[in-house]
């Protein structure tokens, strides 16, 4: 029962989060300076006060903001994101087009950074002021600075200009069909169809981007595993197990890990939202079709309906990543379900 109500109370706080946002894109996407109407008619249109008026007209541009406010809301209520002024289509249905493209690719790299950061960080605390982990510890300083569209354009030279190692930009080389879609994950979609190749394809494809996005992340996991497994090992407990005879595999796997690993969930989390909403450089650079490239397309076609979508979106990535990682907590540690 008390696992029950701190999950609803989670859940409550992300209804409210997700409102306020909402209001709060609204107000600034109302101060974004331009106008749409300039920026997506003509010269000859705009010369036309009916076209103009009728533009205007159908996207509720001419109704004052707080009715705007309030149609927007009511709106929103019924997912319905509005339509976009750039391709004519619903909101929902573009960011449902070009969302399972991030998905996979922020899945990816969240995978990599993860099992990296958590194996170097491990490393690294074991071998404590050694070479090799200040070897690691420069990997983790290089990541976590070095910029990501600057990276992005090294690997494109070296790894498939220079050393055709891996392929180009896409998310499949030009004698492959998009596979039907399922899942809207390439390589999924490509083994449901029964097609290996296109599916090592599809995986193939991934492994430049995600390893550009998992830098970052890889850097902050790394450094938050060696700091809290550094912490655990001091303690009471640890120092007991290891006066019993127990052995430094077990020690670390079975005793500090654990609790070494519960801050690192909130790095992992803040992670996956920052890579489901901040990709715009690195999927331009990519040519991958996922919500960056779209939001950036909005972006400079000025086309409100889209941007507003987009920041949603993102919004509720972190507020969903991070109500999962607050259930977590509760759930590794009862101690969080008092608070």
């Amino acid at each position: 029962m008390e696992q029950l109500k701190f999950i609803g109370k989670r859940l409550v706080y992300l209804v409210v989060m997700l409102l306020g946002v909402a209001t709060l894109v609204f107000i600034l996407t109302k101060l974004i300076p331009g106008d749409p109407t300039v920026a997506n008619l003509s010269q000859r249109a705009l010369n036309d006060p009916e076209i103009v008026a009728a533009y205007k007209a159908r996207y509720g541009l001419d109704k004052p903001v707080i009715v705007q406010y309030f149609l927007y809301i009511r709106n929103l209520l019924q997912f319905d994101l509005g339509t976009s002024i750039r391709t004519n289509n619903p909101v929902l249905s573009e960011l449902m087009r070009c969302y399972p493209a991030t998905i996979e690719l922020a899945l990816f790299a969240i995978i990599i950074a993860a099992v990296l950061g958590i194996l170097f960080g491990i490393v690294s605390a074991i071998r404590r002021n050694s070479i090799l982990d200040q070897l690691v510890r420069a990997i983790s300083v290089t990541g976590v600075s070095i910029p990501s569209f600057w990276f992005a354009l090294l690997m494109l030279y070296f790894f498939y200009y220079k050393l055709h190692i891996f392929p180009g930009p896409g998310r499949l080389s030009n004698s492959f069909s998009p596979p039907a879609t399922v899942t809207g994950l390439y390589v999924i979609d490509s083994l449901l169809e029964g097609n290996p190749a296109k599916a090592l394809d599809a995986l193939s494809h991934l492994i430049l981007p995600a390893l550009v996005l998992a830098m970052f992340t890889m850097g902050l996991i790394t450094r938050t595993t060696r700091s809290n497994l550094l912490d655990v090992m001091s303690t009471d407990y640890i120092r007991t197990a290891r006066a019993k005879g127990l052995g430094q595999a077990k020690l670390i796997l079975r005793h500090a890990l654990g609790n070494a690993l519960i801050p690192v969930l909130t790095v992992i989390g803040l992670g996956l939202g920052n890579l489901l909403g901040g990709m715009v450089l690195v999927e331009t650079i990519f040519n991958w079709p996922g919500v960056g490239q779209f939001a950036y397309e909005s972006v400079m076609s000025a086309d409100y309906p889209s941007i507003i979508g987009v920041a949603l979106l993102i919004a509720l990535n972190y507020m969903v990543i991070n109500t999962v990682v607050d259930i977590l907590y509760g759930l590794i540690d009862p101690r969080v379900r008092c608070k």
